[in-house]
């Protein structure tokens, strides 16, 4: 369901189911609109890529001597911290369009960054946005969290880990 042209003045581009939609399909998002079962499967293959990188550079740059006790710990902080950026990255593009959905106005640009106007949403776009917020963005954004709750423990634990043993 989408709102008449003549009765919504945000531009196409702008309006924020249109921005859901675009995001749905876009490479870097679209596999966290997965099932878990999937969502899982992308979120280890991204891990794994990510660890096999950073150790393979760190593999490299360390000395010889260097225990192996250190090499764990570094590839995962390291590996960890990329991940992070990369998760929190995807999470604040979702919840940009969250906000965006359940907000009952919404702010838009007509044609530069000097002329913001707010359009009202009537009650009926609001129902469909906040429905869509909550049964579609909520659960992406649940796993998001959870993921970076995860990465941000592996993080706290191989530094402990490397101040202990260094």
């Amino acid at each position: 369901m989408t709102i008449p042209t003549s009765d919504c003045p945000v531009p196409i581009d702008q309006r924020p189911i249109n921005e859901y939609n675009e995001l749905k399909t876009s490479p870097f998002f679209f596999w966290t609109t997965k099932p878990l079962k999937s969502y899982l499967t992308t979120l280890i293959t991204f891990t794994t890529i990510v660890y096999v990188a950073v150790s393979l550079l760190i593999t490299v740059s360390m000395a010889n001597t260097e225990l192996v006790v250190n090499f764990l710990g570094y590839s995962l902080t390291f590996g960890s911290v990329i991940l992070i950026f990369g998760l929190l990255r995807v999470y604040l593009g979702w919840i940009y369009i969250y906000e965006r959905l359940v907000k009952a106005s919404v702010t838009y640009e007509e044609s530069g960054w000097y002329d913001g106007q707010t359009w009202i949403k009537p009650p009926e776009s609001l129902i469909q946005d906040k429905l869509i917020a909550t049964y579609e963005l909520s659960p992406i954004l649940t796993r998001l969290k959870q993921s970076l709750i995860f990465f941000f423990n592996i993080t706290l634990i191989s530094i402990t880990y490397l101040a202990y043993f260094n």
